[in-house]
């Protein structure tokens, strides 16, 4: 696959240009596209499942809402203006103002408003935002419905697409990515749009714009020399690679084309997306340390390790709790900084002895003291453990072993009270998909 993909370049650079009629955005350096692309989440304003009616919190649902730090689901009231919220009094007691940081400045779609007090609120969009008091439990949306609506994260909304291009998360590359009407995933060239009619490689295919299309927001039209008219995106031709399968796969990222993204999704300063020749996408540290997460499949949720990470409902059942000081020796906790706050689908621990650590979807992240940079020799690791029933199952009155424990099995593991099931698990230890 690199081979190719370095013959593909070598193509498109030695290739002789020709001049084209183009109707597109002003051309912008790679470094300022990159620092131009909005955030998905400021610092506070987190991504999570939304919990469907009937269904127990461990499942992993498809809707993902806006939340604030803790967790807790952010809504919208019909009866506010842009710029004033009028849920106040009464009202705000069972429906409190979301709070943002005191040092929170605008940033994309997200802005604050003075509250009472000094007190800033978020505003999505214009619209106020607020909490539920009716909501227990991260994901919960009890408060959605009337003039109450949950904020929920519908990617490529509010940004002017042609037909036949949709907006779709791409962990890969820890942002929101453009895609054809498969799913399949665009590329720009990464090349002034002026040259961009050159020859780079039988695996691209342009992406043709219909005869009557017309520019839209970032979006216009390349009239190829050969009769093709091209979409363009920010000044730079679309292509489609055909060493992509399947939907979200990025198999053609790589000089000089580079996936299309409208905005970037957090990651913390020093994490970043690594492809492993077995595992695929994982995450890395920026010094090629691998995270791992501490798992176990229950009768409620099975997965498989290595393509799904797993229900974050049942990564904070776990926490911390799963590795202490003792196993810390052996796996690190992924350090948070002192100043760090939860954004996106990053959230911050705190440990029993009060420092900092990073998760990510639910789950407590962790390096392997073995591993070398590069290296997953973490990945798979499990260790038997007895599990405690959840005290509303009808397990919950069954009597555990004198001392609380079981022959053979790690007596260091915490009993967890809330998770599911009874006896003996075994908890794995592996690479985090993003």
């Amino acid at each position: 696959m690199m081979s190719r993909a370095a013959l593909g370049v070598a193509v498109a650079t030695l290739a002789l240009l020709v001049v084209v009629r183009v109707h597109s955005p002003p051309h912008r350096p790679l470094a300022a596209r990159a620092t131009a692309l909005p955030s998905v989440t400021p610092p506070g304003i987190t991504l999570q499942p939304r919990t469907p009616a009937g269904r127990t919190p461990i499942t992993t649902a498809p809707d993902i809402v806006y939340a604030d730090s803790r967790g807790m689901s952010l809504y919208v009231y019909d009866r506010d203006t842009e710029g004033r919220a009028t849920c106040v009094d009464a009202c705000a007691a069972g429906r409190p103002a979301a709070i943002a940081p005191a040092a929170t400045v605008a940033q994309g779609d997200w802005a604050v408003l003075p509250r009472t007090h000094g007190t800033l609120q978020w505003t999505y969009r214009g619209a106020p935002l607020y909490t539920d008091a009716e909501d227990k439990a991260v994901g919960d949306v009890e408060g959605d419905g009337d003039e109450w609506h949950v904020a929920t994260f519908r990617p490529g909304s509010g940004i002017p697409l042609p037909a036949g291009i949709a907006a779709r998360e791409n962990a890969a590359t820890a942002g929101l990515g453009l895609v054809d009407t498969r799913g399949m995933t665009l590329y720009t060239l990464e090349i002034p749009a002026a040259t961009g009619n050159m020859s780079v490689g039988a695996r691209w295919t342009p992406l043709e714009a219909p005869e009557i299309a017309s520019p839209t927001g970032d979006f216009a039209v390349l009239a190829r020399d050969d009769g093709i008219a091209q979409w363009t995106f920010r000044g730079k031709p679309l292509y489609l690679f055909d060493g992509d399968l399947q939907p979200g796969e990025v198999n053609g990222r790589g000089t000089p084309f580079q996936v299309a993204l409208i905005a970037r999704l957090f990651m913390p300063a020093d994490a970043t997306v690594r492809q492993d020749v077995e595992l695929g996408d994982i995450l890395a540290t920026a010094d090629g340390a691998t995270l791992y997460q501490r798992d176990r499949v229950t009768n409620e949720e099975r997965h498989e390790f290595r393509l799904d990470h797993g229900s974050p409902s049942l990564g904070r059942r776990w926490g911390t709790a799963t590795c202490d000081a003792e196993c810390a020796k052996a796996w690190p906790p992924y350090a948070a900084p002192a100043d760090a706050l939860a954004s996106g689908y990053w959230e911050v621990l705190r440990r029993p002895d009060g420092s900092r650590q990073w998760a990510y979807k639910g789950f407590a992240l962790y390096r392997y003291a073995a591993d070398k940079p590069g290296e997953v020799g973490g990945n798979r690791l499990y260790t038997l453990a007895q599990i405690a029933p959840d005290p509303a199952s009808p397990e919950a009155g069954r009597a555990m072993p004198a001392g609380g424990t079981i022959p053979g099995i790690d007596p260091s593991i915490p009993l967890v009270a809330a998770a599911p099931g009874l006896g003996v698990g075994a908890l794995f230890w592996h690479a985090v998909v993003p």
